[in-house]
């Protein structure tokens, strides 16, 4: 489903979906540490990686692995934002997550596409159902959800002019 890999090329994730009974898509996510050469793996839909400022420290920036998670058993949806690399000279390694809070009319809706626009220390989500939701990393809070075509958006990539996203759906 998508690939991606930290600006340092250390670390990078795969995701795959699968679906058992034809009827719910789940998903399974390989966090890869490529100097150690060890593995996590999570339920997970979508990912990205961010180097974001999170302490006092000047110019310090943090590596953030970021993603969606859906557990197959459970109905809930977590986005967490968790520190991959050391953390500020002093400072705890940064984890946190929160639940995703999706529109209780949409059933069946999960993240597919993730990106993070560094600028502006946040993440942009955008669902299977075109849902897009922008969310803040240091305190992880949702800024931002808004259903954006009746079309379904099958790929995204950042945009290099105004660091935001292009997207394309069925209808173009």
């Amino acid at each position: 489903m998508s690939y991606g890999v930290d600006s340092s090329e250390k670390w990078c994730y795969l995701v795959g979906l699968y679906s058992n009974d034809q009827r719910n898509i789940n998903a399974w996510m390989q966090l890869f540490f490529t100097e150690k050469r060890q593995q996590q793996i999570l339920e997970g839909y979508a990912g990205c990686f961010a180097d974001v400022p999170l302490s006092d420290v000047p110019g310090y920036k943090n590596n953030i692995f970021c993603f969606c998670e859906k557990k197959a058993a459970e109905s809930s949806q977590k986005i967490h934002f968790m520190e991959i690399g050391n953390p500020a000279p002093g400072a705890q390694k940064f984890k946190r997550s929160v639940e995703i809070q999706m529109p209780p009319d949409v059933q069946g809706d999960f993240p597919v596409l993730m990106q993070s626009v560094e600028k502006f220390g946040v993440v942009f989500v955008i669902t299977k159902f075109s849902y897009l939701y922008i969310y803040e990393i240091s305190n992880s809070v949702l800024l931002y959800r808004q259903k954006l075509t009746d079309s379904l958006i099958f790929v995204a990539t950042k945009s290099l002019n105004d660091s935001g996203l292009v997207c394309v759906s069925k209808a173009g």
